[in-house]
Order: C-alpha cells, then structure tokens, then sequence
C-alpha cells in the first residue's frame, strides 16, 4: 500500500512538472517591436514581433473588414504563416498547414450548382426546380380541395 501511494505521488509530481515545463527558448522572450495606431474613426494597425520568432499584424476597421496574419514556428521546427481576411461574410484564413478542400469535393458542389434541383410535383406529374433548401418541401404542403364529410350515427 505504502508503495502504491508512492508511486502515484511519483507520478502527480511528473504530471505537474511537465505541465510547467516552459521550454527555453520561449524562457526569456523579448518583445522586439509592437506598434498599435488606433484611429478615431476605428482604423486600426496593430502588429508585434516576438524574440523568438512569434509574429503578428492586423490592420483594419473594427465592425467591418479586418485583415492581417501571423507566423511562428511550431515545436517540430515548422515554419507556420497564416494571412486572413474578416467581414461580413465570414473569416478566411489561408496557409499551407491548412488542409485543402479536396477536388472531389470541389467538383460536387460545382455540379450542384449548375443543376438545380427538381422534383416532381405529387398532384400533376409536373418537373418542378426549386432553391437548394426547405422550399423544395413547400410542394408537399399543399393545401386539401376535398370538402371535409361528416358523417353521423
């Protein structure tokens, strides 16, 4: 039992241990430029480098598009960069380590927008071409011409 404490204590001590682990090059970073340029109308310019290769810059309107990028190198001594633009529509970031649409996939969704879709219509036989979305169901959700029959005993 005393061992079995031990060896659970031993192994607390290495979890901690590991998780301080801060590895020298980062140890004793300096900042080596950071430039912030904040306009009054919200323009902005923001950008750092680090000592140990950490570097970043952004510039843009906050509210509206902002652009920028970073690069550092990863612990298996990768050079990673990554630029990005940000709006409306969405964030764009692209890089090399940032795995690819495949071409297959590419492909499908080229053809699904040339070709509409189309069904068929339950009640007339009729080709119909919808949206890519729930209006493709409306069809089903026709409203009934039967008069409603009660009958009573």
């Amino acid at each position: 039992m005393l061992l079995n404490l031990l060896i659970q204590f031993l192994g607390a001590v290495t979890v901690i241990q590991a998780g301080l682990y801060v590895p020298d090059s980062d140890r004793n970073t300096q900042i080596l430029k950071k430039e912030v340029d904040v306009a009054p109308n919200g323009n902005f310019n923001y950008e750092y480098e680090t000592s140990n290769g950490i570097a970043e810059q952004r510039s843009g309107m906050e509210g509206a598009t902002v652009q920028g990028g970073s690069s550092y190198t990863s612990p298996e001594g990768i050079p990673i960069s990554i630029s990005y633009v940000a709006d409306e529509f969405g964030y764009y970031p692209v890089g090399d380590h940032i795995p690819k649409v495949p071409d297959y996939i590419l492909k499908s969704l080229e053809y699904i927008r040339n070709h509409p879709y189309q069904i068929k219509d339950y009640y007339t036989g009729e080709l119909r071409t919808v949206d890519h979305n729930a209006k493709a169901f409306e069809v089903y959700s026709r409203p009934s011409t039967t008069s409603e029959v009660v009958h009573r005993s």
